[in-house]
This record gives C-alpha cells, sequence and structure tokens, in this order.
C-alpha cells in the first residue's frame, strides 16, 4: 500500500504514537511540496525539522528504551518503521538525520555503559541529534562486517582493524569511552575500557 500522509488510516497501539506521526505529517504539509522541493535543490539544511524534533520530542520518544526514559519512550521498531516511512516519503534529507541516530544509538544502548545511556538518554530529551561514524578505507562501506580484533593489555584493550567505527553524537562533541578506540591498519590503539558491540563490528 502506497503512503497517503494525508490520509493516515493506520491503528497505533497508543496515543503519543499517533501525535508523533500526525505532528510530522503537519509539519511538512505547512510547508508545502514547492518549498520543500526548493530546499532540497538549494541544499538548504534542514533546522526547521531538526527544531521541530527536538520541540516535539519525536527522538526522544521514539529511540529512547523505556528504562531509560519518560513514561512515552521505547524502542518499537514498528513505530520506528512507521515514522521513517513518513520522512523517506517527504525527501531523504529528512529521512537521513533519523536514520543515523538510531545506528549512533544503537552501540550505545547494546553497551554495558549505563554512564553513557543516561547520557544519550538526556540529550536526546534536549533534542540532540547523533550520528554513525564510519571510515571504510580498504573494506566498503559494510558496516555489519568489520575487522577488529580487541585483545586484552596491561592497560586495557588493544583494538587492531582494517576498519572502524564509532557512535558520536555530533553537537555536544563527547563520544562514549566504549566507542573510542579504533585503528587503521598495522596500527594499535588502547583503551580502558571493556569492548561493547560499537567496538565489535555490531550496530
Amino acid at each position: 500500500m502506497l503512503l497517503n500522509p494525508n490520509r493516515l488510516q493506520r491503528k497505533y497501539p497508543d496515543q503519543r504514537s499517533a501525535e508523533i506521526m500526525q505532528a510530522t505529517v503537519d509539519f511538512f504539509e505547512s510547508r508545502g511540496k514547492a518549498r520543500l522541493k526548493h530546499d532540497d535543490h538549494e541544499r538548504v539544511w534542514y533546522s526547521d525539522f531538526l527544531d521541530h524534533i527536538g520541540r516535539e520530542r519525536i527522538f526522544a520518544s521514539l529511540l529512547t528504551p523505556s528504562e531509560y526514559g519518560a513514561d512515552d519512550c521505547r524502542w518499537d521498531t514498528y513505530r520506528i518503521s512507521e515514522f521513517a516511512e513518513i520522512i523517506g516519503f517527504y525527501g531523504l534529507s529528512y529521512w537521513y538525520p533519523f536514520q543515523v541516530t538510531a545506528l549512533g544509538l544503537g552501540p550505545i544502548w547494546m553497551s554495558d555503559n549505563e554512564d553513557a545511556k543516561r547520557k544519550a538518554a538526556a540529550q536526546l530529551e534536549q533534542g540532540e541529534v547523533f550520528a554513525f561514524g564510519l571510515s571504510e578505507q580498504a573494506h566498503g562501506a559494510d558496516v555489519y562486517q568489520t575487522d577488529m580484533i580487541l585483545t586484552p593489555s596491561e592497560h586495557g584493550w588493544v583494538a587492531n582493524a582494517r576498519s572502524t567505527t564509532s557512535a558520536t553524537p555530533t553537537s555536544p562533541g563527547w563520544s562514549p569511552p566504549s566507542a573510542r578506540s579504533t585503528t587503521r591498519p598495522a596500527t594499535r590503539s588502547t583503551s580502558s575500557s571493556p569492548p561493547t558491540p560499537s567496538m565489535t563490528g555490531m550496530s
């Protein structure tokens, strides 16, 4: 079934999900097709969209696991897919910050780093967006099969890899310690943090 955002007929499991989808449609429809196409062709930075996301707490609601967020927060693949379909309909430039935010958060939520999780949840509530940093010089853009071997060392961990990945929020300028230790071919890097999914190629 093709999406017609002006006739959202899907039954969402809760009121908050319906509010998120409708508020997103209203945001784009209030701008109109001509403005959206103009902004796309002129490569206008979508600060108004990011402001909308923060003001409505959309990323916070959709991308924060329930144990780390407010009552309306949960990581729900159904809701994530529905939201991605709507923003993708209006333009890939709007879909992109949502997708890379989800990718960037994945290694954090999958890790054992509780400090990083609480910090990420707080920054989502503040309207921040995240990113998935990827450097694949000889490996291609395959984030699921990166080559990295971690071994314990006297001062922490040694990471040897042919490609590097990390999850970092864009605005605050920090990266969780669990995602910092990466290397290029024939080089070594050490970290005192234990290995996490972000360091083993899982996302």
